[in-house]
């Protein structure tokens, strides 16, 4: 059956309606996740974990996003129950976020972090799908609905840090939980995606598998994901290294935040005018740029000149790649397709990042390892342009 989507016809209001809820929904949530992700390491740290544990921890969490939201996400379209599902992941989030306080060590955090991940892994590809769907025609507004989770992000996190310093880390649990609710409230107005009885979910998989275009798009995810986890995983290293003070480094997150909100802002106007493929593409090819920068700038203060192209290489690639996936997903099969973006952006491209970058660190020190990286991004890029480019 087709989807159940809502009319977005000029004078049906459903467009705003949709983009309002939406800018909510993604508000209270990445404030929610600014509250807690950043810090945990540190929690793990202060309840005397050993550098290696922690290391583990940290790695479950894409790891289970990667199976967390396939899992939701199949669920959600072979049964379409989208809505009863989100809520369902929602609160087991809220959950798993109490029971960190619970845990004495390594093998008592463990399931709890991995619980975690798992959960909280749809939600975003559920409700991006829902927004997406709802939009209609108008689906370009995409980035600029998306934006108000930047928002939430840069204001969260600030000021759960000045929570943690007035209290102690484990504020941030009942924090999360307070943002997490208040990301369940603002679902109650956005249009889920719903499916009369759903769809034959492996029918939809085999049709996937045999479409050469999600072959091609998920090779360029995958590359691009593990470009900007070498990035997220070792700036701080490198600005370390180069001689970068405690304010520099504020001042290269708060360059990039900058950044992203401008592209979301305007990601519409260039998806209109150049499609999703080409911004693929070019996102692509400018993280290949950023990670070349890196490679070869030694004065800490020039490190925010690639910091302000977090904008192309995230923000950019993420309303593309979300809009790509939505144009090629089969009928129905709007969550599974958005959950398979970003499992393997964030969560396989994330783990190949860490782990290789963390090698070719060790290897061949810091910079030389973010001039492999642009090596590895700029070939994909040649390699995949005339293909992907010209592919109907």
């Amino acid at each position: 059956m087709a989807a159940h989507t809502f009319p977005c016809g000029p004078g049906d209001g459903r467009p705003a309606g949709t983009a309002s809820a939406g800018k909510a929904v993604y508000l209270f949530f990445y404030a929610a996740s600014a509250s807690l992700l950043p810090v945990l390491t540190l929690y793990y740290e202060s309840v005397g974990l050993a550098g290696g544990q922690v290391g583990i921890l940290a790695a479950l969490w894409p790891a289970g996003s990667v199976v967390g939201a396939a899992t939701w996400a199949a669920i959600a379209d072979s049964t379409g129950r989208h809505r009863r599902v989100l809520v369902a992941t929602i609160l087991s989030s809220i959950a798993a976020a109490q029971l960190f306080r619970l845990g004495a060590g390594f093998w008592s955090l463990l399931p709890v972090a991995l619980g975690l991940a798992f959960a909280s892994s749809p939600i975003m590809p559920l409700v991006d799908n829902s927004v997406l769907e709802s939009l209609g025609e108008d689906r370009p507004r995409y980035g600029r609905v998306r934006l108000w989770g930047a928002v939430g992000w840069g204001l969260s996190a600030p000021l759960v840090g000045l929570a943690i310093d007035r209290v102690d880390l484990g504020i941030v649990f009942p924090v999360y939980g307070v943002l997490m609710a208040l990301t369940l409230a603002a679902t109650i107005r956005l249009p889920v995606t719903t499916m009369g009885s759903g769809v034959d979910v492996r029918a939809g998989l085999r049709l996937m598998a045999s479409d050469r275009r999600w072959l091609l798009f998920l090779t360029i995810v995958l590359t691009n994901g593990a470009g900007g986890a070498f990035t997220h995983h070792y700036l701080f290293i490198y600005m370390n290294a180069i001689g970068s003070s405690g304010l520099l480094r504020g001042l290269a997150l708060a360059a990039s935040t900058v950044s992203e909100l401008v592209v979301f802002a305007l990601a519409h106007r260039f998806l209109r005018r150049y499609g999703s493929r080409r911004l693929l593409i070019a996102a692509l090819a400018v993280t290949s740029v950023r990670l070349f920068l890196n490679s070869v700038i030694t004065v800490p203060e020039l490190v925010l000149l690639p910091q302000l192209l977090h904008g192309i290489t995230f923000s950019l690639f993420l309303v593309a790649g979300v809009t790509y996936a939505q144009e090629i997903a089969p009928e129905g099969m709007g969550a599974t397709a958005q959950s398979i973006f970003t499992s393997t952006n964030m969560g396989i491209g994330g783990i190949v990042g860490a782990l290789l970058g963390g090698y070719l660190y060790e290897l061949f020190g810091i910079q030389q390892m973010f001039l492999a990286a642009a090596l590895m991004t700029g070939a994909a890029t040649l390699i995949f342009l005339p293909v992907f480019r010209n592919r109907r």
